[in-house]
């Protein structure tokens, strides 16, 4: 006799055995982005995603957190670095 499993324990497998590929709605969840969003971004090549059979869009889980460290924004003190690097260059160049 077979049980059937319930939606929650199927949850709790794909997440046992690490889950790679995220539906759209989790994927949205994942990077904080509205379903439209990353519809959107997928749409334009700005995050990798796949359609199986020209099914529902698939994310990669890797994809997802490359788009997101892609858009890491520097510190403040690393911001202060690159801008006095800039400003010795324009002044060196410009001999002022």
């Amino acid at each position: 006799m077979k049980q059937k499993v319930n939606l929650s324990k199927r949850e709790e497998i794909n997440d046992f055995f690490g889950k790679r590929m995220l539906t759209t709605k989790e994927a949205a969840f994942h990077l904080g982005l509205s379903v439209i969003t990353v519809r959107r971004k997928a749409g334009k090549g700005e995050i990798t995603s796949y359609r199986p059979n020209n099914g529902k869009l698939y994310f990669e889980i890797s994809d997802l957190d490359e788009y997101l460290f892609s858009k890491r924004r520097s510190s403040v003190e690393k911001s202060g670095e690159n801008a006095s690097m800039l400003n010795f260059k324009i002044s060196k160049r410009w001999k002022i």
